[in-house]
């Protein structure tokens, strides 16, 4: 799919831009109201996102019946006349506890940009950029929009300058990134989720997730399950990802402790003390 033109900003990066985004929508549009039992959500991994914890629902809920609604889902009524939520999952979770709440009837529908004409990637890239303008991701969820707005680009394009333009080029200049922070973020999306939970964690360096990603699945698993404490340490720089479990197990083992031990000796016996020394050390070590 090629991509269409538009600057996606996160709250990360600066400013919100969801009015930009959504008057940018592709297809055939109509404004009404769904009832929200014929509401469907989008697919898993389309929609990968974490849900509002509960005191940010809370504060939408509140909003929501202070002023009312003040943007609409964005909906996409397919050719079977089903309706996927596209936009504003969480916003017909605050509609839906508003309903059992009070039991009104005005919160039975929900105000929503019906969409037309679009076709499934299409109507996934909504789902992602609308997630990247609202959200501050975390970097697992970041390095996951971004992979999915790469495999949804199109090839190569012109710029009006006649210059051909990357999938990273044209992406980077939608999300406000550079291209090769567009790269990496493509490369930490295959990284295995249990090592990009440690990234989100803080206990994965960004520059060793970039080198993990090379190392088989198994490999990654292995080290998320056991050895997550060591992952930012020094070690990991002799990891290799032709290495086994054992392997890996032996290079990141924990070095004995030192200390430094001074002796007076009669200067007659010095090599005959240094000898022995260091035939205990042998066979203590």
């Amino acid at each position: 799919m090629a991509l269409k033109k538009r600057t996606v900003v996160s709250p990360a990066a600066g400013a919100v831009s969801l009015p930009s985004l959504m008057a940018d929508l592709p297809g055939t549009r109509r404004l009404e109201e769904v009832p929200l039992d014929k509401l469907s959500p989008a697919p898993a991994d389309w929609n990968f996102y974490a849900p509002l914890p509960d005191d940010k629902l809370l504060e939408l809920i509140e909003s929501i019946r202070a002023n009312d609604l003040l943007h609409p889902i964005v909906v996409w009524k397919q050719p079977d006349g089903a309706l996927m939520i596209l936009s504003g999952h969480n916003r017909v979770r605050a509609y839906t506890a508003l309903l059992e709440k009070t039991g009104e009837d005005k919160y039975r529908r929900i105000p929503a940009t019906v969409l037309t004409d679009i076709t499934a990637d299409e109507a996934h890239e909504i789902v992602v950029d609308s997630n990247y303008v609202q959200r501050v991701l975390t970097p697992s969820e970041k390095a996951r929009s971004i992979s999915q707005k790469y495999a949804l680009a199109g090839r190569k394009k012109r710029s009006r300058n006649g210059v051909r333009k990357s999938k990273y080029e044209q992406i980077g200049e939608e999300y406000n990134l550079s291209a090769r922070q567009i790269a990496r973020y493509v490369r930490l999306g295959s990284l295995d989720g249990s090592l990009l939970k440690l990234l989100d964690g803080g206990k994965l360096p960004l520059t060793t997730a970039l080198r993990l990603v090379d190392f088989p699945a198994e490999s990654q698993k292995y080290l998320a399950a056991h050895h997550a404490d060591e992952l930012a340490g020094p070690k990991m720089a002799r990891l290799t990802a032709a290495m086994t479990p054992e392997q890996m197990d032996a290079a990141l083992q924990a070095e004995p402790q030192t200390v430094r031990v001074s002796v007076t000796v009669p200067a007659a016996l010095e090599e005959d003390f240094r000898r022995m020394a260091e035939e205990w050390l042998h066979t203590h070590r």
